[in-house]
């Protein structure tokens, strides 16, 4: 639970939170505590500070404050509202000085802290950060009034200039009195001007009455829902012992008062990282531990399928024992049946369509028909000669043939065609032409020797002569063998 020391002219009190507020406390929890002082010594100072960066600029504020408040060591530099261009913001060209001068009370009351000092802060400076707030104006009037006295504070374009404390005040003109007093000061100082001006007025727990006392003086009340979005229309007290909690910026104590929460707080974050050390290699450990155990896991499947397999095979080769045949023979028998017989080509179809062919010649008979499987890589009509016409490749499956039917198997069929011996060389180029034409026609049929071809260019060999042989025209082809098996024929 969070504990606050508040210091004031009225006294010291003891603040604990609770699930319910704030409440006092006739004595300190344990733990650490937070100061928040209210006394007449708060004070603010505005300093002109050169265009310096780094150690320099922090050394020279350092200075300003040990020359500006002496006798304190409860002084810090609080940051000013930082506007203008990108060298202002940087390095904004005044710093705000603020002090507990002298510091006796506060001395006197942390004298016999047993507990670890957070820090100090002034209920100046806080109030100063809610009036500095970009939803606030710009300048702005603060008065609070609480039973140790009553604190004015004024903010010149959301910086603070100026802070007192004045004696308990119960009646609301009395409190007037003081307010415009402050601002007849303010003008008098010209840290704003004479004239018709207003500015807003920040009222807090102040008595019934003083608005319109003010609003008569240029000074009018803060409407009610920027006091909500602060958190300070009724609850302004539980408000500012919140805002100590959080450690806000202004912090006034040395770091000698406050080495043994810092020491505190070094050691829980030390053994913070400790414990995420631990986690981390506790956590490494169970993912290697995890990962070993699933490897032993999927090797002891690994040797469990490999001992089957091992039995599976001890079976097999004692069933192939018993059936007496050596297991490569069977390979082999199973290769030959597979390439040789099942997938050997099925001639059947194309002979049908050659013997078309020659019966549409007249007078025309096959003389001789020779055809042969080639191996693979083997080129048709090799044995070919000077006949015309080159080795083709091996040609595409027949249209209509599906890929399964197909035995990849590439035939060379060797035709001799007798023609009417007296068929004249116009007639016999004709037929020939004609026996061509209706080969390259059929589905699957490549022409390699072509003798149209041949009498066509003149070859006198293919002419006229004594000898029967000399009418006989030699075709050879290659021809994509088709299946057996598909088909449902027989080689």
């Amino acid at each position: 639970m969070a504990c606050v020391l508040h210091i004031s002219a009225a006294g010291n009190l003891w603040w604990g939170k609770r699930s319910t507020g704030w409440v006092q406390l006739p004595q300190p929890d344990k733990g650490p505590v937070w100061a928040l002082t209210d006394l007449s010594e708060e004070s603010f100072v505005e300093v002109a500070v050169p265009r310096i960066f780094g150690n320099d600029r922090r050394n020279y504020v350092e200075r300003q404050l040990g020359n500006r408040f002496p006798e304190s060591r409860f002084r810090v530099s609080v940051p000013a509202q930082r506007g203008g261009g990108l060298m202002d913001r940087l390095a904004p060209p005044v710093e705000i000085l603020t002090a507990i001068e002298p510091a006796d009370r506060v001395t006197d009351a942390l004298a016999g802290l047993e507990s670890p000092l957070v820090g100090v802060w002034s209920t100046s400076t806080l109030l100063a950060q809610v009036g500095c707030n970009k939803g606030m104006p710009p300048s702005l009037l603060v008065v609070l009034s609480q039973p140790s006295g009553m604190r004015i504070l004024f903010i010149k374009d959301r910086t603070p200039v100026l802070t007192r404390l004045v004696a308990r005040t119960e009646s609301a003109a009395d409190q007037s009195l003081e307010i415009l007093r402050t601002m007849r000061h303010l003008e008098n100082t010209r840290v704003i001007e004479r004239g018709r001006q207003r500015f807003p007025a920040m009222l807090l727990g102040v008595a019934d009455g003083l608005a319109p006392i003010l609003a008569r003086d240029r000074l009018d009340a803060l409407d009610a829902t920027l006091l909500r979005k602060a958190k300070l229309e009724e609850n302004w007290q539980q408000a500012l012992l919140s805002m100590v909690c959080k450690s806000p910026a202004g912090q006034l104590a040395p770091m000698g008062m406050r080495e043994s929460y810092l020491a505190m707080r070094l050691g829980l974050m030390a053994r913070g990282v400790a414990a995420v050390c631990v986690l981390g290699t506790i956590a490494l450990v169970a993912g290697n531990v995890s990962v070993i155990a699933r490897d032993h896991g999927e090797r002891n499947h690994l040797e469990a399928s490999v001992g089957e397999l091992d039995n599976k095979l001890a079976e097999v080769d004692a069933a192939i024992a018993r059936f007496g045949v050596a297991p490569d023979f069977l390979r082999h028998a199973l290769g030959v049946d597979s390439d040789e017989i099942a997938n050997a080509p099925d001639m059947t179809a194309d002979l049908v369509d050659l013997s078309h062919i020659i019966s549409r010649m007249p007078g025309a008979r096959a003389k001789s028909l020779q055809w042969r499987v080639l191996d693979s890589g083997e080129a048709a009509c090799a044995d070919a000669g000077t006949a015309t016409g080159a080795v083709a490749a091996a040609p595409e499956a027949p249209a209509g043939t599906e890929a399964a039917a197909s035995t990849g198997k590439t035939v060379e069929l060797k035709l001799s065609v007798a023609l009417t011996p007296d068929a004249g060389p116009q007639l016999r180029q004709q037929q020939a032409s004609d026996i061509t034409q209706q080969l390259s026609n059929t589905p699957g049929v490549q022409v390699v020797l072509d003798p149209a071809k041949a009498l066509r260019e003149g070859d006198l060999s293919a002419g006229s002569a004594q000898a029967d042989s000399a009418h006989d025209l030699d075709w050879c082809a290659s021809f994509t063998g088709r299946s057996a098996k598909a088909q449902g024929a027989k080689p």
